[in-house]
C-alpha cells in the first residue's frame, strides 16, 4: 500500500499522484497533443489539468464545472512524471 497523495505508476515507480481528463491521460498513448489547461492561480507543482476539449466545454458552461461538464472529463489519477510527459508533449509537442 502507497502512503496518501501518492500512486505507484508501472513505469516510475512510487510517485505523487495528479489528476487529469481522460482526454490527457490517453494522450500518453496517442502521442496526439490535446491541450493542457489548470487553474492560473494554482500554486501546486502538479494542479489538476484537463485538455482543450474540456476546456470548451466549460466555457460553454459560463465557465463553471457543472455536473455535465465533470462528467465529460473522465478524471483519471497519473503519477507526476506521466503528468510531465503529458503536459510536455500538448504544451511543447515532446512525447
Amino acid at each position: 500500500m502507497t502512503e496518501q497523495g501518492k500512486i505507484e505508476c508501472n513505469n516510475h515507480g512510487t510517485q505523487t499522484e495528479t489528476y487529469v481528463c481522460q482526454h490527457i491521460a490517453a494522450s500518453l498513448s496517442t502521442k496526439i497533443p490535446v491541450g493542457f489547461h489548470w487553474p492560473e492561480s494554482s500554486a501546486e507543482p502538479y494542479p489538476d489539468a484537463w485538455c482543450s476539449e474540456c476546456e470548451s466545454s466549460r466555457i460553454e458552461a459560463g465557465g463553471e464545472w457543472t455536473d455535465e461538464v465533470v462528467k465529460k472529463l473522465g478524471v483519471k489519477i497519473l503519477c507526476c512524471e506521466c503528468y510531465t510527459i503529458a503536459k510536455n508533449l500538448s504544451l511543447l509537442g515532446l512525447s
